[in-house]
This record gives C-alpha cells, sequence and structure tokens, in this order.
C-alpha cells in the first residue's frame, strides 16, 4: 500500500469514490502512441508499455505516414497492438484524435513515441483519475532519458508572460494540480468526447495539449500530476523534434493561443516586444538543428507567424468553434 499522504483528495466526494472503485472492476485503459519514421523508439516505448503491471489494456499505434509500414515492421512482435495508418502525415493532434476514435477504453493514456513508462505508472494515473469528478487529466513525473535522475517536467503553470508556460522541475510530496501536460498524460474518455478532442483542424502539432487545458479549465475540470508515477523522455541536445513542418507552427500556434484565451493588450505586447525576438531566435536555433535545409525551415517558420497574425477563429452556426 502507498504512503497516507501519496493520495491527496481533491474534494470531499474524493473517499465515497475510493470505495466504489474499490468494488468494481479497473477500468479499460487505451494506450495511444502516435509515431513518424521512428521504429527504434517506438519498440522501446511498446516494450515498456507492455511491461506495465495494469492488465486492463489495450496498445493503439498510429503511424503517421512512416515511409515504411510500422505495422509491417512491427506486428510480428507485438501481436497485440492495434495499428492504424494515416495515409498522408497528419501529425500530432490529429494522430491522437484518430487513435481515441478507434480505441475503447474508459481512459484515454496518450504517449509519445520517444517515451518509456515505469512499470506502475499506468496504473498510478488511473488511480490518480478516479479521486474526483472534477479530475480530467493527469501525468506522471517526465526525466530525461539520457539523465534517468533528473526531472524534466513535474508540473507545468502560466509563465511571466502570457500566452508561455513554466516547466516546473521540483517533484510535489502528493498528488498536485498541473496547468497543462504535454508528451505523457491521462484523460477521462468522456470529458475528452465533451470537449472534443485536441482541436486537429488549428493545432495539429504544437501547444495542442496547452489549448485542450485551457478548455477543460473553462469547462470546470482539473489536471493533476501523479508524484509517484514516472515517465522518462529522450530528447537531444536541442529539446525538440524540428523539421520544416513543425516550424510552421513554432510561433503561430502560440498567436493563436494568445488570441483565444488571453487579452487584446497581452497579444500586443507580445507582437511588439517579445515575437521579434523569438523569430530571431527561432531562425537560428531551427535552422541549426531541422532535419530539412535552413532556408525551407526558415520560410516555413515565417508562413507561419504571418498566418498566426491573420488567423481568425471559424466559427459554426451555435458559435462553437469547429474542430
Amino acid at each position: 500500500m502507498p504512503p497516507g499522504n501519496r493520495y491527496q483528495l481533491l474534494n470531499s466526494d474524493g473517499a465515497r469514490l475510493r470505495i466504489m472503485q474499490s468494488s468494481r472492476a479497473r477500468p479499460l485503459v487505451s494506450v495511444i502512441i502516435p509515431t513518424r519514421n521512428r521504429t527504434g523508439k517506438l519498440v522501446r516505448c511498446l516494450e515498456s508499455v507492455y511491461a506495465s503491471d495494469y492488465s486492463e489494456l489495450e496498445v493503439l499505434v498510429v503511424d503517421d505516414a512512416s515511409l515504411d509500414s510500422v505495422e509491417d515492421a512491427l506486428s510480428g512482435r507485438f501481436p497485440k497492438t492495434h495499428f492504424i495508418r494515416n495515409q498522408e502525415r497528419m501529425l500530432l493532434s490529429c494522430s491522437r484524435n484518430a487513435g481515441a476514435g478507434a480505441s475503447k477504453g474508459e481512459y484515454l493514456f496518450f504517449l509519445d513515441d520517444d517515451n518509456i513508462v515505469a512499470p506502475d505508472a499506468i496504473g498510478l494515473l488511473a488511480h490518480s483519475l478516479g479521486t474526483s469528478n472534477r479530475v480530467a487529466v493527469s501525468s506522471p513525473i517526465i526525466f530525461y532519458l539520457a539523465q534517468p535522475d533528473t526531472v524534466w517536467t513535474s508540473y507545468i503553470s502560466k509563465g511571466r508572460f502570457a500566452g508561455f508556460y513554466t516547466l516546473h522541475t521540483e517533484i510535489p510530496s502528493s498528488e498536485a494540480p498541473t496547468f497543462a501536460f504535454h508528451n505523457s498524460f491521462m484523460v477521462k474518455r468522456a470529458i475528452f468526447e465533451e470537449l472534443r478532442g485536441f482541436d486537429c483542424a488549428n493545432l495539429p502539432i504544437r501547444l495542442g495539449e496547452v489549448d485542450f487545458a485551457h478548455r477543460l479549465r473553462d469547462a470546470g475540470y482539473i489536471a493533476i500530476v501523479n508524484p509517484g508515477a514516472r515517465d522518462w523522455h529522450d530528447l537531444g541536445w536541442a529539446m525538440v523534434h524540428i523539421d520544416s513542418d513543425r516550424a510552421f507552427y513554432t510561433e503561430r500556434n502560440r498567436i493563436i493561443i494568445l488570441k483565444r484565451y488571453y487579452s487584446a493588450r497581452d497579444l500586443r505586447f507580445y507582437e511588439i516586444c517579445l515575437l521579434p525576438f523569438l523569430g530571431l531566435y527561432h531562425l537560428v536555433h531551427q535552422g541549426l538543428n531541422s532535419s530539412d535545409s535552413p532556408v525551407k525551415t526558415a520560410g516555413s517558420l515565417m508562413r507561419g507567424i504571418v498566418d498566426g497574425l491573420r488567423f481568425k477563429e471559424r466559427t459554426s452556426g451555435s458559435d462553437e468553434k469547429v474542430f
């Protein structure tokens, strides 16, 4: 049994929910892993998932139009895995939505292919989701794979400037709120569907989780981090995987987040005081680290910034966002 203070009750209905959970079967967890051209990392990720001590699992791999079929390469090694293939590159948010749509679990565990999870992580995250009806998302402590004792992210808060978010490294003593989450997190399916999933149309990669975090907060839900659940992320020195497609969304999506959730004054401050310096920084950083040519990457970055500045929300007849 875990220490008594490890699972902090978030509200008065927590104890009743615990009793209900102990008397019923554990919920099915759908592990959804998007991937593209990284078979080696995917194998390592899948091996960690199948080593989990949580048995009520289904595993779905969404192949985002890899050059070679992931299913052909790995179905024999992982016969219980359900493989889905995008016929063209759809990027992260669309791939996650596709996996969720094909899944059956009560809980959805979104896991990027360059992560590995501890054997007890899935069970701990599932437990966290059951502590309160208000808890929509649970996430683990994320360490660097190359430095397995060094924390990359424990919880995330809003940053000093609007549209920026701070990754903290201190590990809380018990379950604690986190504003956002990124490469490894579990969501209640009913709430994911209520919020209409990730905004695949407008935020196919980068800050899609932040947009989802804002929407779940607006709907009255919260996200928490479980300090006992552990994940290791394979990050290179550049701290992000970059190509010309990804470069397009780097600052474009921050502009969209600012337009959706912050004031006109915050947006104007960003445009005048921060964007010129960030644009220059990304031109150099991404040019040096992109898998595409520096010229192609820089052009994509600048087109994305222009697209973000021109962005206007598309609405349906009922003024709901169209995702």
